[in-house]
This record gives structure tokens, sequence and C-alpha cells, in this order.
């Protein structure tokens, strides 16, 4: 299956002047939420449904633990979780950080060796609407919307220096 793309304008902000330049932009379908996950897996295995739910919230539960301890997690063939912190206000000297110096933390994800591999090998197709009716209802590139915790949800910035 291809990965569908959009593409958009974007204008470089350190040369405002200059025409904007398209760039392709990841279109995701829809989501799929972990009980249909589950439902897909139980289809194939002998897994309950609900073993897998409950397997799923406590690896969670145990990642968030993990990392909250300050480790790494790592998970085999899925790939790292780590975390990473932003500095809201740097300071001048070493004596004057504070720990509220620091603006928030993130969780960073490594992919694992299938999940690269798989971006190495995505055939893509521009994504065209059946109908206009359609247009205004297309999803956020990315999974958009409020529960994305990365970005604008617009995909991959563009590099400035390119």
């Amino acid at each position: 299956m291809a990965q569908n793309y959009t593409l958009m304008a974007r204008k470089n902000l350190l040369k405002p002047d200059e025409t904007p330049k398209y760039y392709a932009v990841a279109r995701s379908g829809r989501k799929v939420t972990v009980k249909e996950v589950c439902k897909r897996i139980t289809e194939r295995s002998s897994y309950s449904k609900g073993e897998l739910e409950g397997c799923i919230g406590e690896f969670l539960l145990e990642i968030v633990n993990v990392l909250e301890e300050g480790n790494i997690v790592q998970m085999g063939d899925l790939g790292n979780f780590r975390m990473s912190i932003k500095t809201g206000t740097p300071t001048d000297t070493l004596k004057e950080f504070k720990a509220s110096c620091i603006d928030k933390g993130k969780v960073l994800f490594y992919p694992g060796s299938d999940l690269r591999k798989l971006c190495k090998t995505l055939d893509y197709t521009l994504y065209k609407s059946d109908s206009s009716a359609d247009s205004d209802k297309d999803p956020l590139p990315d999974g958009g919307g409020d529960d994305n915790q990365g970005g604008s949800g617009s995909g991959e910035a563009p590099d400035p220096a390119a």
C-alpha cells in the first residue's frame, strides 16, 4: 500500500520575500483505536481481546514508569523511547540555572529496524479527493487534531538551509 500525500505551499521564514515552495505532506487516513488493533490481532491469534487490551495498558504504564526513572526504554524491533527537555529560559551562568528554567519535557521515539526499513521502502501516491464535497472533511496530515503532541500537525517543516 502506498503512502498518500498532499502538496502544501510554505514560505521560508528566513527569506520572506521569496515565493512559497511546495512540499509533500503525509496524509493520514483514519485513526485506528487500540480496541480495533486488538480485534485484528485476535482474529489471527489465540489471544483474547481483553488479554491484549490489558497487556497494552500495562505495557504503556510500565513505559511511563521507566521513563519517570530517567531511563531509556528499549523495545527491541519496535524502537526506543527516551525523555528530552526544552530549556525555556537559558541563563548566563551555571549558578543561575534552576529547574524552573526548564520549559517542558517530551518523549522522543527512535524507531527500530523494521519501522526504519518501512520508511525507506514506501511508495508514494498523490491524494486526490473523489468529490469536492469530501475536500472540507479531509483529515489533517499526520493525524493532526487536538491530541497531536508534536509540532503543528502539518508534517515535516522545510529545511531553511536547503
